[in-house]
C-alpha cells in the first residue's frame, strides 16, 4: 500500500509520509490523563444502613458495606470478659460455648468422662484453671527468650522541609 519513503515520478521528487503510532489520529477519542502519584481518587464504596441487634438484645444503626438489613452478633462487646473483666458471670473458660457446637457438646460430650469432671468444679475454679493455663503458656512461649540490653535506639525523623 505504501511505496517506498521515496518515489520518483517525471524527475520530482515526493517524500511519502510514513505512518508511525505516535502519529495516529484517534477519531476525536479523549486521551486519559496521566494520574501524578499521590493524586489518585480513593474508591467510593456504597454503604448500606443496618441494624445490628448486640447479644444482650439492644440494637444499634450502624453504616455497613455489607447489604443485609439487620445483622445479629453473637458474641461482641457487652458479651466479651475482655471488655468486661469485672462481670464474673461471664464465662472465659469455653470459647465454643456458644451456638451449635455448645448443644453438640452437651448432648454427646459425656462418653468420655471429661464433662463430669469439669461440671464439679465452681465456675471460679474454672476460671482460675484457664488462667492458669494462660500463664503457663506465656511462660511456655518466652523459655528459651533473653531480654536484649544496649544498642541505639531509632531517632525520630526529621519531618521534610516543603
Amino acid at each position: 500500500m505504501f511505496p517506498s519513503a521515496r518515489s520518483i515520478t517525471s524527475g520530482v521528487h515526493f517524500v511519502n509520509s510514513v505512518r508511525h503510532s505516535s502519529n495516529v489520529r484517534l477519531s476525536g477519542r479523549r486521551v486519559m490523563k496521566t494520574i501524578k502519584m499521590g493524586k489518585a481518587r480513593p474508591a467510593i464504596f456504597h454503604q448500606f444502613e443496618t441494624f445490628v441487634e448486640l447479644s444482650d438484645g439492644s440494637v444499634v444503626k450502624r453504616r455497613s458495606q455489607a447489604p443485609k438489613d439487620e445483622i445479629r452478633m453473637i458474641s461482641d462487646q457487652r458479651s466479651s470478659p475482655m471488655w468486661n473483666p469485672t462481670r464474673d458471670d461471664l464465662d472465659d473458660t469455653d470459647p465454643n460455648a456458644v451456638g451449635k457446637v455448645d448443644r453438640f457438646r452437651k448432648r454427646f460430650g459425656g462418653f468420655d468422662g471429661a464433662e463430669e469432671a469439669s461440671e464439679k468444679l465452681s465456675f471460679q475454679e474454672r476460671r482460675k484453671q484457664a488462667n492458669e493455663q494462660k500463664e503457663n503458656l506465656f511462660d511456655l512461649l518466652g523459655e528459651n527468650a533473653t531480654e536484649v540490653k544496649g544498642g541505639k535506639v531509632q531517632p525520630k525523623w526529621a519531618k521534610k522541609k516543603k
